[in-house]
């Protein structure tokens, strides 16, 4: 191998090299962009209302007490997040808990738990 193909290939593997960290450098970047953006300053707050199960005929669900979701009652009854109150309902939400949003009930309280929006007990 004569000394300008060694410069070459030396070349090459500079240029590879350098690919890599430039791709390296532009993920690390990325990933820093992201957490700064989901810093608590970013948290979307959604009020969580306490309903009865089944929407009414107009997809509306009647708002029952809070305590009633935290698991005093003998019927299970589901949180209602979003949406727009009026006359002891609420529509326009969803009974599906958003992800990365700081869940607070209509009493203040802070819902800390996940999964899909409900929790009760069932009894007779």
């Amino acid at each position: 191998m004569d000394y300008y193909e060694q410069l070459r290939r030396i070349d090459r593997q500079r240029r590879r090299t350098n690919a890599v960290l430039l791709g390296t450098g532009v993920a690390i970047v990325a990933g820093l962009i992201t957490v700064a953006h989901l810093t608590d300053d970013d948290v979307e707050e959604v009020t969580a209302v306490c309903v009865t199960p089944s929407p009414a005929l107009d997809g509306s669900y009647q708002i029952v007490d809070d305590r009633f979701c935290e698991g005093g009652s003998h019927h299970t009854y589901i949180y209602y997040y979003g949406g727009t109150t009026t006359s002891g309902s609420v529509r326009g939400g969803t009974t599906v808990r958003p992800s990365h949003a700081q869940i607070v009930t209509r009493s203040g309280k802070v819902v800390q738990r996940g999964g899909f929006g409900g929790r009760g007990r069932s009894g007779s």
